[in-house]
């Protein structure tokens, strides 16, 4: 049979779109697997199957993944209306007249990090201050040149008192209340 009594632009279409073999495909369009084949290596009928296929595959991921992603959305909201009706159910149980629902402030924290749980944001944040001995051994250059006894006696108060236990002495120290001891 000759070429120019099949559509080769649609067995092409076929055999990427799909996992039929070049000879079912020759078979079933009345064609020689020989002028089949030919014109699949010729045309790179492989390559092409290959690219849809990814592509395909690529497509069904994002169908999956939009799915997923409309109903953790659809979850989510039904969470916050469901929490919605919960807070105005708990206000109108505290504010009652009689027997109102009392609240600690153990539940009201409770209720506040479940809110921010459930709108994506932070529920705890940490702090860490960190006190660099090297940069302030002398105490910005208050103790340079004082006398050994004055630092023995600043050393000794220290350990006996703990850090701002009481005065430490007189002078024109500020202690931490802002008082200047005298």
């Amino acid at each position: 049979m000759s070429k120019s009594k099949h559509d080769y632009t649609l067995l092409e279409r076929e055999y990427i779109e799909s996992d039929i073999s070049v000879r079912a495909l020759a078979e079933r369009h009345g064609a020689s697997w020989s002028t089949v084949n030919l014109q699949k290596n010729k045309r790179e009928w492989d390559r092409k199957r290959a690219d849809y296929q990814h592509r395909m595959e690529g497509r069904q991921i994002e169908a999956l993944v939009d799915n997923q992603l409309r109903t953790v959305e659809a979850i989510h909201s039904e969470l916050l209306m469901a929490v919605r009706s919960a807070v105005r159910r708990f206000i109108a149980d505290v504010q009652r007249e009689t027997n109102p629902q009392p609240v600690s402030a153990r539940d009201l924290m409770g209720l506040i990090d479940k809110f921010l749980l459930l709108t994506g944001q932070a529920t705890s944040r940490s702090e860490t201050k960190n006190l660099d001995l090297h940069a302030i051994g002398d105490f910005g250059g208050i103790l340079a040149g004082a006398p050994p006894e004055l630092l023995r006696e600043l050393a000794d108060v220290a350990r006996t008192n703990g850090a701002g236990a009481k005065q430490v002495g007189r002078g024109p120290l500020v202690i931490l209340e802002g008082v200047v001891a005298s």
